[in-house]
Parts: structure tokens; C-alpha cells; sequence
């Protein structure tokens, strides 16, 4: 709970005065970068280095990734600022079990949480694995299969949506070795 709320108060900072964005397009930010060929460390790196995302620092990038301890770690702040909503990226490698699992994490600022929730479930073709009520926030769990991979998502939203809300997004799956 604790990382939640730096992590909260971190976006409330950094995502400026903006009105709400349009839920489609983060959402096609996170379903590009996280969901449609599953989490990858190495290739969000790259995609990063060449479009010059300015780096985040460890701690911050660790609040932001759901999985403890993990092995390899980098975060990027995509955009934010006066004229732009916060979009964060973060990518983390782990053993778990193991087994090789990555992840990758956006947060967003200005995003109507209503809106981008139905619209994943509806573009993944998400299952609801469960959800927790926190004192500010709801956990809710997710499951799909993309291209005959399962991935574990997960959305931090507001307890209270009110449209122009900050979530986080994260999408988990065991590491896919290309040949």
C-alpha cells in the first residue's frame, strides 16, 4: 500500500493541469507496449534507447512493477509535464518459481479509468481473476491469452473514478525465448 501511494502522489505531481485524455489511445499505449505481444524486457529497452525516453530513477521504477525483488529493472517517463498527461513505462525480469517472468507497467495520469478498464477487458478478451479494495484504490486481476501466450494483468485504479483519474496497468507473463 505504501508504494501505491507514492507511486499516486508521484502521477498527482507530475501530470500537470491537462484535462482527461483519451482513455483509447492510452490504452493503445498500453496495449502496445505491454499486452499485444506480451511483456519483453530487451525490446521495450530498445524501443526506449530510440525513442529517447529520459530515464527513471530505480526506486521509483520498483513502486511501479508488481513483482518483488525482480532481477533487471528500467523505467521511463514517456511523456508529462505542463502540456502533456503523465505516461510512465516501466519493465522488470524475475524468477518466480522458477520460472522466467517479465513485466511491464504503465502509469497514467488524466485517464478515465471507467472507460480504459471496459475497453482492455474488451480488447484482450480479459477473464476477471478477482479484485481487492485497498483504502483509496482497487486491485483488479485479470487474466487473457494474447497470440497463445497467458498474461496476468492487473489495474490500480481509483476507488472512486471520477474521469480524469491516474491507474496503473500491468501485464505479467513468463519470458518468450524467440529462435
Amino acid at each position: 500500500m505504501k508504494r501505491s501511494f507514492a507511486v499516486c502522489l508521484f502521477m498527482l505531481l507530475a501530470t500537470g493541469p491537462s484535462l482527461a485524455d483519451d482513455a483509447t489511445a492510452k490504452l493503445a499505449f498500453f496495449y502496445d507496449s505491454c499486452v499485444s505481444s506480451g511483456p519483453d524486457f530487451e525490446r521495450t529497452s530498445e524501443r526506449a534507447k530510440v525513442d529517447e525516453w529520459p530515464s527513471m530513477a530505480q526506486d521509483l521504477a520498483l513502486t511501479f512493477t508488481p513483482m518483488e525483488n525482480p532481477e533487471a529493472l528500467q523505467g521511463w517517463i514517456v511523456s508529462g509535464g505542463e502540456s502533456e498527461s503523465f505516461r510512465a513505462l516501466v519493465v522488470s525480469r524475475a524468477d518466480v518459481g522458477g520460472k522466467i517472468v517479465e513485466g511491464c507497467t504503465v502509469a497514467l495520469g488524466d485517464v478515465d479509468a471507467t472507460v480504459f478498464e471496459s475497453a482492455l477487458v474488451e480488447k484482450a478478451n480479459a477473464v476477471s481473476a478477482g479484485e481487492e479494495q485497498g483504502q483509496d484504490r482497487i486491485y483488479k486481476r485479470y487474466t487473457a491469452t494474447i497470440n497463445g501466450r497467458s498474461e496476468a494483468i492487473t489495474l490500480t485504479l481509483p476507488l472512486y473514478a471520477k474521469g480524469s483519474d491516474q491507474i496503473i496497468a500491468s501485464a505479467v507473463a513468463e519470458q518468450q525465448i524467440e529462435h
